[in-house]
């Protein structure tokens, strides 16, 4: 008995050191680079960018996409989008440097939390822009509060039912034993070289950006809090965008939405091309020969897009 309580112990000590490395060196080289306010009782970290004077037109919010964060957005799109006006490009409730509630995996929860910080930071009717899973979460921001919106741009969104489930590990992670121990012993080793395959597929055809995995902050993935809410959304996505499908007639706001035809990570056909047809007056773009990284790839005519309708004024 007491080989076995010694035994558990040197476990535990080992998931604590593994899992702590693993936080501190993925926080190190990618520490938080904006502001935290408060949004609901929670702190929703993001990134203020805006030219001298604070450029002309209305601001544009960018929501990132599962297993990112803030800096994605902000390397594709915010950078350049901020020569000429403000852009907010936050980490979504739960991810990078941002809190959230227990049920904050809820879309309509994370799209409630961002409305209130962007309340708190003082933004107006800005537009609108979501990846993938954050365009799931761009929608039903929309379908709360288009009326404090210019426009929405969707990229490679996740808008209706798929085919199958999600990956093992973010299944296993939702159990109550296993899943501690997958993010705290077998994430922080598997994760990294799981997380380089994953950019590249995401990006291909195209090439990634030199030292994306870096400069983007992806580490931040393999901490265990950060992991376990990423795993979150993704296994409760699926019920959510069912219900949420039914709504999208309701959509008035300006839409513009772009896929790549070789998306393999989102189906453009299952996705993109439903969805165009459900939002009035909605406007599809399709980029072939493009991936999922779309907003990487393809970024000055998105940006192109998201100026038309944020327009010179607000």
């Amino acid at each position: 008995m007491r080989v076995v309580l010694i035994l558990i112990s040197s476990v535990a000590l080992l998931l604590a050191a593994l899992s702590g490395h693993v936080t501190m060196q993925a926080e190190r080289r990618s520490p938080p680079i904006g502001k935290r306010v408060d949004a609901g009782g929670e702190k929703i970290h993001l990134v203020d960018l805006a030219p001298p004077g604070g450029g002309a037109g209305a601001p544009v919010v960018l929501i990132h996409g599962a297993s990112v964060n803030l800096r994605d957005m902000k390397l594709a799109l915010g950078d350049r989008l901020a020569q000429s006006r403000r852009v907010i490009a936050l980490d979504r409730p739960g991810r990078g440097y941002s809190t959230r509630p227990s049920d904050g995996w809820r879309l309509d929860v994370q799209a409630a939390l961002i409305h209130e910080a962007l309340a708190a930071a003082g933004v107006e009717k800005p537009v609108i822009v979501g990846q993938s899973l954050g365009g799931a979460v761009a929608l039903a921001y929309a379908l709360q509060y288009q009326d404090d919106m210019s426009g929405l741009v969707l990229l490679a969104p996740v808008s209706h039912e798929w085919p199958g489930g999600v990956a093992w590990y973010n299944e296993v992670s939702g159990w109550p034993v296993a899943g501690f121990l997958l993010r705290r012993l077998v994430i922080p080793l598997y994760g990294p070289v799981a997380a380089r395959r994953g950019v590249a597929g995401s990006f291909g055809p195209d090439e990634a950006p030199n030292r994306y995995y870096e400069e983007s902050g992806l580490p931040l993935l393999f901490r265990p809090g950060d992991f376990k809410a990423n795993a979150a959304d993704l296994r409760e996505l699926k019920p959510q965008i069912v219900a949420q499908s039914r709504r999208y007639h309701e959509i008035r706001v300006p839409t513009i939405i772009f896929a790549g035809e070789t998306d393999r990570t989102v189906s453009p056909k299952i996705h993109s091309m439903r969805l165009v047809q459900e939002i009035p007056g909605a406007r599809l773009v399709m980029l072939p020969e493009t991936g999922h990284a779309l907003h990487h790839s393809e970024s000055a005519a998105i940006i192109s897009a998201i100026e038309e309708l944020a327009g010179a004024a607000p």
